[in-house]
């Protein structure tokens, strides 16, 4: 774009003749958030009688890079019941419950659209499934965020994504990693394409063991777990 032209001899014209050409204002990126171009601006010095050199164009990749940047994607929001806070944690041989907290950053689907001149790329984003580590060696694979816990549900096993664990951690407490498996695809400026991302996060869930007394035959008493 044009600006006021500056004197001659003025450091702007980086020794060029003011007489024989005119300066110009190259912005080259793209819109941001707030309609802005967080890209570079730079003079360049134009000739008289030539147009001025074309400006740099994003590709649509680079655009969906931008619009997926936007998103702010999060790994998993980890809930559990019993919850890693509470007193005893879990207990060995019951049901634990496991899900994410749902928004749109930790289970979607959420989409953005970023444009550059007359180019415009929307990318898509949807949490396809959630593997979680459970530290004693299991792994479970659940279609999408999990089910919430609700009280009226307490001693019953998830319908969707829960665990059983049958011994203590050597530590009290179990490490627990949740990775969100995204399915991200998007398209615009004539092309399309799709790529996968995996986020994780952690947690730790103490694990109890009770212990009960059984009488025997005569009155006696024989120690016992569960």
């Amino acid at each position: 774009m044009a600006i006021p032209q500056p004197a001659s001899g003025d450091p702007m014209w980086a020794g060029k003749d003011a007489s024989k050409g005119r300066l110009v204002v190259m912005i080259c990126g793209v819109g941001g958030p707030g309609g802005g171009y967080p890209g570079d601006a730079r003079v360049a010095y134009v000739p008289n009688g030539a147009e001025p050199p074309a400006v740099p164009q994003v590709s649509p990749a680079e655009l969906a890079r931008q619009a997926i940047d936007q998103m702010g994607l999060s790994a998993p929001d980890i809930r559990l019941a019993p919850p890693a806070d509470s007193p005893h944690g879990a207990t060995i041989g019951f049901p634990v419950w496991m899900w994410s907290a749902r928004s749109e950053a930790t289970t979607g689907p959420v989409a953005r659209t970023a444009t550059a001149g007359s180019v415009s790329v929307t990318a898509t984003a949807k949490l396809a499934r959630i593997t979680w580590s459970m530290g004693d060696g299991a792994t479970k694979a659940c279609a999408g965020p999990g089910t919430p816990f609700t009280e009226d549900r307490a001693g019953l096993a998830s319908p969707d994504c829960g665990h059983i664990y049958l011994t203590k951690a050597p530590s009290g407490a179990f490490s627990i990693a949740a990775t969100g498996h995204w399915e991200i695809s998007w398209s615009g400026g004539g092309m399309s394409d799709s790529e996968a991302m995996g986020l994780t996060s952690n947690a730790r869930l103490p694990v109890r063991e009770i212990r009960t007394l059984n009488s025997g035959e005569g009155g006696h008493e024989r120690p016992g777990s569960t």
